[in-house]
């Protein structure tokens, strides 16, 4: 019995792995590159995925592999995944990236709490509309955007990010 992976997405939605994985296989050969056990690991992690992460959270996914997957490993993998646009890659005001997987996923944009780290996505017709009307008055085409809106949570004392945030030493 071939049973297809699904994972279920934020929004409740199912995809199917399976897909994102040939996609992923293709772009390789494509490449010229090696489809390897560790590339196809990782890549089916990245897929199972639906939420921000950073290279040393995904790395801390295969704690038990490490003789396996390198941290090189994870970055060439990203890299490759960010050019064939599979993955986005976030500047958060951090000094480390984010990413995630995009395949898939419909478009949003991004609510960071400077505090803690807290990420909210959302989607606002209103937004898009605002943004078609202001190109098109300046001569523009839209072919892609990012909007990352930073701000504070207005009820730290309830909010379990914070409370993780403020027990994580800083870096």
């Amino acid at each position: 019995m071939n049973k297809k992976k699904t994972v279920k997405k934020k929004s409740g939605e199912f995809h199917n792995v399976e897909e994102e994985m040939k996609l992923f296989e293709s772009l390789l050969k494509k490449e010229g590159l090696k489809v390897t056990a560790q590339r196809l690991l990782v890549a089916e992690t990245i897929f199972s995925i639906h939420s921000h992460f950073t290279a040393d959270s995904l790395l801390d996914m295969f704690r038990d592999r490490r003789d396996e997957i390198s941290k090189a490993t994870i970055y060439r993998i990203l890299g490759i995944m960010v050019e064939a646009k599979l993955l986005m890659e976030h500047n958060f005001g951090k000094d480390y990236k984010f990413y995630e997987h995009i395949v898939g996923h419909s478009h949003h944009d991004h609510i960071i709490c400077s505090d803690c780290g807290r990420i909210e996505e959302f989607m606002d017709e209103r937004i898009e509309e605002i943004q078609e009307e202001v190109c098109s008055k300046k001569g523009f085409k839209i072919k892609g955007h990012s909007l990352n809106v930073y701000g504070e949570c207005l009820k730290k004392q309830d909010c379990e990010h914070f409370k993780a945030s403020e027990k994580t030493p800083k870096k």
